[in-house]
Parts: C-alpha cells; sequence; structure tokens
C-alpha cells in the first residue's frame, strides 16, 4: 500500500486513515473501553499498569526511552480516545 500526499503531514495522516479503516474492516474496536473494560478497574489499576510497562525488558531497547507519565497518557488515550 503506497501513501501518498502533497507533504509528509499529509502522507502521515493517509497512513492512519488507511490503519483506522483496516482495523474497523477486521473488527477492532477503537478503545479499551469499547471492549467493556470498566473505567473504576481501569482507574484504579493504571499505577501498576505504567509500572509494569516502564520495567519491561522491552522498554529500555527503544530508541526513547519513555517517561512513566507518557506511558500513563498512552493508557489513558487508548482508554478513552482523547
Amino acid at each position: 500500500m503506497a501513501m501518498t500526499g502533497k507533504d509528509k503531514k499529509e502522507i502521515f495522516e493517509n497512513f492512519i486513515k488507511d490503519i483506522e479503516g483496516i482495523k474497523s474492516k477486521i473488527g477492532i474496536k477503537k478503545t479499551i473501553a469499547d471492549y467493556g473494560m470498566d473505567e473504576k478497574k481501569f482507574l484504579d489499576t493504571l499505577g501498576e499498569m505504567v509500572e509494569q510497562a516502564f520495567d519491561d525488558q522491552c522498554t529500555g531497547v527503544n530508541t526513547r526511552y519513555p517517561l512513566m507519565e507518557e506511558i500513563k497518557n498512552m493508557y489513558l488515550k487508548a482508554f478513552y480516545r482523547k
């Protein structure tokens, strides 16, 4: 699948649209909440999930080491799609 656009930003935006289309076609829901995860349970375990993700051996080999706050924000975006 070749991505096109007038500049890198538009190419990236088109790439994201294509990924979203594929996810929709194969039934991947948009958020963690859409899978029925209880919000209170999610928020109650968020700190533990962030710690586990930060301590995961794969995190250390990323080219950019994430801050715990960044991991937390990724989880929140995945839950609420914000």
